[in-house]
């Protein structure tokens, strides 16, 4: 089961938490003349302070033109018991095994985001690599002709226990698919995107580079603010990165709801092909 502890994996830099937020827009207040709610999450969101939750998997899984395959789910965004930065390494499980991490336990009181559409960012981490050889010469090195990718979907659990104090979420369900014969008989989700390419398409997450043996860390951070346009500079750009260009349209971000779960699915096609990923982080945030 999933369990917060006092032990604190860091994201390498200062991440405010949402006790630390509350204080600050109550400090805004101290003033002689307090400052409107309004202007006060202004602030906040121009100077990025938001609170976040990271999951990063450990582990290798190998994706061909057999099918696609699930890497990884978070557990669900902005609810109690799941921010901060959580750890789960898939080859050291034992029975439904531990997620490490989440913040230490405290005595002043959490808060739920309240604002319609509270995400503000999500940071994609991939340690990954294809079949190492292949594709046509002209595009090795590169990302043109790449069969294989990721893509992120967003998926709704049914199960209300996580808005509880204690989350108790079994690790199994963040490397289970939907329509995994073994996925636990208490707990079903909604798929909300539900469209499935055959080919890279304009909103993939990430291409790997063709013929590339080695490990590549790819770094993809989506915004709210997004609006990237068919055929502008910045889609060309994230083409050149090997991503889409769709992705980058912000609608990810500010569909996000209290209480979702994003995941990662690795894709391959055509014989040969294959999708080597042995390492993700998904880091999301939100406003409070």
């Amino acid at each position: 089961m999933i369990a917060a502890s006092p032990t604190v994996h860091p994201s390498g830099s200062y991440e405010p938490t949402t006790v630390d937020i509350l204080k600050v827009k109550q400090y805004f207040k101290l003033s002689a003349i307090p400052l409107p709610d309004e202007l006060i999450d202004d602030i906040i969101d121009a100077a990025s302070y938001w609170a976040h939750t990271s999951l990063t998997v450990d582990g290798c899984t190998v994706a061909d033109a057999g099918g696609d395959k699930m890497y990884m789910r978070t557990l669900p965004l902005a609810v109690q018991g799941t921010e901060g930065d959580f750890l789960l390494d898939k080859e050291n499980l034992q029975g439904e095994g531990f997620v490490l991490g989440g913040l230490p336990p405290t005595e002043l009181e959490w808060t739920a985001p309240i604002r319609t559409k509270p995400f503000r960012k999500i940071e994609f981490q991939l340690w990954s690599h294809d079949q190492g050889w292949g594709g046509d010469l002209g595009f090795r090195g590169t990302y043109n002709g790449a069969y294989s990718w990721f893509d992120a979907s967003v998926e709704r659990p049914h199960s209300t226990s996580y808005f509880t104090e204690s989350v108790k979420w079994p690790s199994s369900l963040l490397l289970t698919a939907v329509d995994a014969q073994n996925l636990l008989d208490d707990v079903t989700f909604t798929q909300k995107d539900v469209k499935q390419s055959f080919l890279p398409s304009p909103s993939t997450l990430q291409k790997n580079i063709v013929a590339e043996g080695q490990t590549t860390h790819h770094i993809v951070t989506w915004t709210d603010l997004d609006d990237v346009k068919e055929g502008s500079p910045e889609a060309i750009a994230a083409g050149n990165r090997g991503q889409g260009w769709k992705s980058y349209d912000g609608s990810f971000v500010r569909d996000l709801q209290v209480g979702d779960c994003i995941t990662l699915w690795m894709r391959a096609r055509f014989p040969g092909w294959r999708n080597e990923a042995v390492r993700a982080k998904i880091t999301t945030f939100w406003a409070v």
